[in-house]
């Protein structure tokens, strides 16, 4: 089945994550030899969108899944990232893992091509889907102040991200299926690619007149094993003695090459939280 996760709907991913995507303000004041560290705590309200080649026999089928289902078979979800920077030079990694999975259950018009050729299931046939979804993305990158003023900062980064995903699909024709042979009324497929890609980026923050309100933005685009990946985040932060406090919609974006199990996803949502400097 050339079988579209055309909406794996909206989901909660409630992670405490140590972020490094958004800056909050200069890790480089005060001393500028000595060694500063930032991390955050945040919600984030992911969606996921994508396409998958599995199974690779058909004309494709839709698969959606609603959000409160998406929420009760959520199985994991786990974010974490670390910023360090010393003078202009510093460094960030992020760690993202999801687990979801879920069913559907609907009627179709579908086209086999089974051992005896090509086979149609008439549309009130009803098909069953069962989907598990596993993915890790890692980011590791290092990073230069390029821009320090009052009120502005941006930072150029370069280094890599890593997109492991592992799908598994099991499916079930029942009722009026026609001439489809038996071994073809059930099956499952599954695949564990992994997508290393090279990336360059900007990210920094720019203060809002002259109070501690400021937006914080993030941009890289990447390529390697895929044809293409980018990631953006953008918001709105306030800035205490202890930290910040920070409100963004961040956008993570691949395209893969033609024949790959997955052919692409997308995790988007916006995120609340909470940085700590030391």
């Amino acid at each position: 089945m050339n079988g579209k996760i055309s909406t794996l709907g909206s989901i909660v991913v409630l992670s405490l994550a140590l972020g490094g995507i958004a800056p909050s303000s200069a890790l480089a004041q005060s001393d500028p030899d000595a060694w500063k560290w930032r991390g955050t705590i945040y919600l984030w309200g992911a969606g996921i969108d994508g396409t998958s080649n599995l199974p690779a026999a058909t004309g494709g089928t839709n698969v959606s899944v609603d959000f409160d289902q998406l929420l009760r078979n959520l199985n994991l979800a786990f974010m974490g990232a670390l910023e360090a920077r010393k003078g202009r030079w510093g460094g960030l990694t992020d760690f993202i893992y999801l687990d979801v999975s879920g069913s559907k259950a609907g009627t179709r018009s579908l086209s086999f091509t089974g051992p005896g050729g090509n086979v149609t299931i008439p549309a009130d046939a009803s098909l069953n889907a069962d989907l598990d979804l596993r993915g890790t993305i890692w980011t590791l990158a290092g990073t230069y102040t390029a821009v320090e003023k009052p009120g502005y900062e941006l930072q150029v980064l370069g280094g890599f991200r890593l997109l492991s995903i592992s799908t598994s699909l099991d499916w079930t024709a029942t009722g009026n299926i026609g001439a489809l042979p038996p071994v073809a009324r059930a099956g499952s497929a599954s695949a564990s690619p992994d997508y290393w890609d090279a990336i360059i980026g900007v990210r920094g923050r720019s203060d809002l007149g002259q109070g501690k309100w400021y937006v914080p933005y993030y941009l890289d685009v990447g390529t390697g094993q895929s044809d293409l990946t980018w990631q953006g985040l953008a918001g709105i932060g306030y800035q205490f003695g202890w930290g910040d406090v920070t409100l963004v919609y961040r956008y993570l974006d691949y395209n893969l090459k033609s024949g790959e199990p997955v052919k692409d996803i997308t995790f988007s949502g916006p995120a609340i939280g909470v940085s700590f400097r030391w």
